[in-house]
């Protein structure tokens, strides 16, 4: 996880060099199953990165023109995931905060993690890995081969 974090800070940048050839090896890695974890979870930060707006990083249309057609219904999967988690947290009356709570952050380490670990929806507030373990654990639905209960669990220090 934090190896897909740092490649997806870094590779979304304006003026990055590495974008197409990194979703290249994206692409590749596809063709083995073994890898599809690593995979959405790298495609899921990008998309949480991109959906700040912020100038920091490539718009979301840039970098989808960058993707294969392995890691194009992959980052279609998750963003209808991330849609879907939405419009449960809606009709369910779940509260959810502002996103400007976390694009704030001044720490480069901590403001990584949650840049990352959170995407920013047109109405200003936030969805993270608590409204997705949310959903999953409400709905019985989740992204096939790809677990936020899981990877929330492995989140968790030993003895918890």
């Amino acid at each position: 996880v934090e190896l897909a974090r740092e490649v997806a800070f870094r590779v979304v940048r304006p003026g990055s060099a590495t974008v197409a050839a990194t979703l290249s090896v994206v692409e590749e890695l596809l063709s083995d199953e073994s890898a599809y974890e690593f995979v959405m979870t790298f495609l899921e930060q990008v998309q949480n990165l991109v959906s700040h707006g912020l100038p920091a990083f490539l718009p979301a249309e840039e970098v989808v023109r960058s993707l294969g057609p392995r890691s194009t219904t992959c980052w279609t999967t998750l963003a209808d995931f991330w849609a879907a988690v939405e419009r449960w947290c809606v009709d369910n009356d779940l509260p959810l905060k502002s996103s400007a709570e976390i694009l704030g952050v001044e720490n480069t380490r901590l403001r990584a993690l949650l840049w990352t670990g959170n995407r920013s929806l047109p109405s200003g507030d936030k969805l993270g890995l608590a409204e997705a373990v949310r959903y999953e654990k409400g709905t019985g639905a989740g992204l096939p081969g790809f677990s936020h209960v899981a990877a929330a669990l492995r989140q968790l220090p030993p003895n918890h």
